[in-house]
């Protein structure tokens, strides 16, 4: 049986810079992430045969397209559905194909465009059509029942949890305020320089009760890039690899069909009951225990998403997490550093894959004033179920 375990790893990390609006189109952006990754890993665009993205058009760019803008010249490539929700599958998929000999050097590309950025690259027009998939979006949204988009159907995750559970508005606030922090550390952060308190929070507008503005993703223009090959190659690199030990892939069914809940919650389709967390396969994988973990990167989308995740995955009892992440457990010099370049809600909405590129700096001790002291694993997890544990080895 194929091991997946060190079999790769990532040794280039780049990335544009981010921002609300920069007024450059998604080909530039994803230019100047390659570069970047390139520069850091020691290579040269000829040295990439491989390409995985999960944005194509029209919010990045089809991986074809991108070939030919960058001169690259590819002989394994995969794009996934334009969402975000890939950012472990694609390091895997990676991973596999390095081992597998059918790529050198794969370049793993994402990119963000606000919407003002986003109409500037799809001038034809687009929207959200989670809501028309047959029986809805994966947030469980619906548009006939004016659900159609995640926030309003990911607000009734929240308001379903604190029924539950007791939790409240300011045990929220907490995740907001937390990752806020850790942008002010993060000098490409979006929201650097822009500090919080949950004071700021709490008065901040309601978009869909429980939700306040703090606990939605930010929308920014920005491009992420990552490099791929396989141990044996990594060792004559630049920098020192980190090591891809652990992955599980996404679940599937109708417990796991409202994304940011995690299951037994008993919402949408799912079925109620007392959950939990049973063993997690990237840990056996990775050969590592959770109380290995040094730092977590959680899909943030929404800030509910992370008491969900956290149940999930067992790092705290079901109903528990909304005080899990009190008392600068989750802030960086706390017990479970998660997000230390701010997530999605602060640093920058990527879909993951900036988080991933914060995994490989913690573990080769290059994340300066929010550095984890001795990072040795890392852990990305989301509500969906997958996860990446990359290793310092």
């Amino acid at each position: 049986m194929f091991d997946l375990k060190n079999q790769a790893c990532i040794v280039g990390v780049g990335s544009s810079e981010y921002g609300m609006v920069l007024n450059q189109s998604a080909v530039r952006l994803q230019t100047a992430a390659m570069r970047a990754a390139l520069d850091d890993a020691g290579l040269t665009k000829d040295d990439i045969d491989g390409y995985s993205t999960a944005h194509g058009a029209p919010e990045g760019t089809d991986y074809d397209e991108f070939a030919v803008h960058a001169g690259l010249n590819l002989r394994w490539a995969t794009q996934y559905w334009t969402h975000g929700r890939w950012a472990s599958t694609s390091v895997a998929h990676a991973a596999m194909a390095v081992s597998a000999g059918l790529a050198n050097y794969v370049l793993i590309m994402n990119t963000s465009l606000s919407p003002r950025g986003y109409a500037r690259n799809f001038p034809h027009g687009g929207g959200w059509a989670e809501g028309l998939r047959d029986v809805g979006g994966g947030q469980g949204q619906v548009n006939y029942h004016g659900l159609d988009t995640p926030g309003s159907a990911t607000a009734l995750i929240a308001r379903d949890y604190m029924n539950q559970y007791g939790a409240t508005s300011e045990e929220l606030g907490a995740i907001a305020v937390a990752f806020r922090k850790h942008a002010q550390l993060d000098p490409q952060a979006v929201m650097h320089g822009k500090p919080m308190t949950l004071d700021d929070y709490m008065q901040a507008r309601q978009i869909a009760p429980p939700l306040r503005l703090f606990d939605y993703c930010l929308t920014n223009d920005g491009s992420v890039a990552l490099i791929v090959t396989t141990a044996e190659r990594a060792r004559a690199l630049k920098k020192e690899p980190v090591y891809i030990s652990g992955h599980q892939g996404i679940h599937g069914s109708r417990d796991d069909f409202a994304i940011f809940a995690r299951p037994g919650m008993g919402v949408a389709m799912q079925t109620a009951y007392d959950y939990v967390a049973p063993p997690q396969p990237a840990y056996a994988m990775a050969g590592v225990d959770q109380s290995d973990v040094d730092c977590a990167y959680i899909y943030d989308a929404f800030s509910v998403g992370v008491w969900t995740t956290l149940e999930r995955f067992g790092f705290c009892k079901a109903g528990e997490a909304h005080e899990f992440c009190l008392d600068g457990r989750i802030e960086v010099g706390g017990a479970l550093p998660i997000n230390t370049n701010g997530g999605q809600l602060s640093g920058s909405y990527l879909y993951g894959y900036n988080h991933i590129g914060e995994m490989v700096k913690q573990l080769r001790g290059e994340a300066d004033d929010r550095q984890i002291p001795n990072a040795e694993v890392a852990q990305w997890l989301t509500p969906f179920g997958d996860s990446l544990i990359l290793t310092k080895r």
